[in-house]
C-alpha cells in the first residue's frame, strides 16, 4: 500500500485507530505498510537493514513508520496547517498510544503493527511520548542558544529511537543507552548540518546564537561572500564535535551481545561519519546545495560494517 505524503485524507485518516480506508487490515499487511511508509524517508543511515534478522526489523519499522509519520505532521513543507492544528494532531497520537492497551479492534496500519511490537517486546510508552514531545517543539521552533540546548532537543528527537532499537534486542542497559544516546545525538546533528540549505530558508535555525557570536555572523549575513570564511570555521566546528559524538557513541558495538546488531551499529556510524565529511567538503555551499550519500557512499558503509 503506497503512502502520498500530499495525500490530506489519508493523513487524517491515519490519526485514527479505526479507519474505513484501512479496512479490516490484517497484521502481515499493517507491518508491510510500515515498512513501504519507512522506506519513502530518506536517511543517512541503514533503517532496519539486511544486517538485521527479519522478525526484528519488522518491530523497527513499525517504530520508524510511527516516528516519519509524527514528523511529517510538524513539517511545515508537507500540511499548509496552523501550529495550533499539527499540535493537535500530535496530541491524537499520544492519545491514541495511551489507549493502545486497552483497545482489541485496530485498522490502523502504524498502531496495530506498533500494538504488536509494544505488546511482544514490552515497550514502555515513555519513549514513543518523548518523540511527540520533540515534534511538538518542532511545530513551535526556538533557535537554540546554546550547544546545551540543541544536546536537549536530541534527547527527545533521537535518543529515545536508539533506546527503542536496543529493547528489542533485550540489549538495553545503562551503559548500551549512553552509548547508544552518543550515536543518536550524533546523527541528529549531522542531519541539522545537512539541511542547512533547506533549513535556513524555513526559518529554522538550528545553529546555536552562541556560535554566531562567537563567530560573528547571523542567519542573515552566513550568505554573503565576505562572510565565507567565518561560515566555514564555525561549520568546522560544529562538524568536529558532531564527530565527536559518533565516536565516542562508536563504543556501543563492544558492549553488544548481537553480532547482527553490532553490524548494523557499524553502518550507522560509518554513515553519519560519510555525511560530516561531505558537508565539511562543501564548505560554504553546503548553504545552498544539501549533501546525500550516493549509492557508491552505502555500497562503502555497507562493506566496512563487517569490520
Amino acid at each position: 500500500m503506497k503512502f502520498a505524503k500530499n495525500s490530506f485524507d489519508v493523513f487524517y485518516e491515519l490519526l485514527e485507530l479505526n479507519s474505513q480506508r484501512f479496512g479490516n487490515i490484517n497484521l502481515f499487511d499493517a507491518y508491510k505498510f510500515c515498512e513501504e511508509f519507512t522506506k519513502q524517508h530518506y536517511e543517512n543511515f541503514p533503517v532496519a537493514s539486511l544486517l538485521l534478522p527479519k522478525v526484528e526489523r519488522r518491530f523497527i519499522y513499525s517504530i520508524y513508520s510511527f516516528a516519519r509519520f509524527a514528523d511529517d505532521i510538524a513539517d511545515l513543507t508537507v500540511l499548509q496547517l496552523s501550529c495550533s492544528e499539527r499540535i493537535s494532531m500530535l496530541e491524537q497520537l499520544e492519545k491514541n498510544l495511551v489507549e493502545l492497551k486497552n483497545i482489541e479492534h485496530i485498522s490502523n496500519p502504524i498502531f496495530l503493527a506498533l500494538k504488536d511490537t509494544i505488546d511482544k517486546k514490552e515497550l514502555p510508552l515513555d519513549p514513543f511520548l518523548r518523540l511527540l514531545q520533540a515534534f511538538k517543539m518542532d511545530v513551535n521552533f526556538v533557535q537554540p542558544k546554546t550547544w546545551g540546548d540543541l544536546e536537549y532537543y536530541c534527547s527527545f528527537s533521537a535518543n529515545p529511537v536508539g533506546e527503542l532499537v536496543l529493547r528489542i534486542f533485550n540489549e538495553n542497559n545503562d551503559k548500551t543507552i549512553m552509548f547508544s544516546n552518543y550515536i543518536c545525538t550524533g546523527l541528529q546533528l549531522a542531519n541539522f548540518w545537512q539541511d542547512l540549505s533547506v533549513d535556513l530558508k524555513r526559518g529554522r535555525v538550528y545553529i546555536p546564537e552562541e556560535f554566531f557570536i562567537k563567530y560573528k555572523i547571523d542567519a542573515q549575513t552566513i550568505f554573503e561572500a565576505q562572510n565565507r570564511n567565518k561560515f566555514e570555521l564555525c561549520l568546522r566546528d560544529l562538524v568536529e564535535k558532531t564527530r565527536s559524538y559518533l565516536f565516542d557513541g562508536w563504543k556501543l558495538v563492544w558492549h553488544l551481545k548481537s553480532q547482527r546488531l553490532r553490524y548494523e551499529i557499524n553502518a550507522t556510524v560509518l554513515g553519519g561519519l560519510r555525511v560530516l565529511s561531505k558537508v565539511e567538503k562543501l564548505g560554504f555551499l553546503v548553504l545552498h546545495k544539501r549533501p546525500k550519500l550516493s549509492i557508491f557512499d552505502f555500497v562503502y558503509v555497507f562493506v566496512n560494517a563487517f569490520f
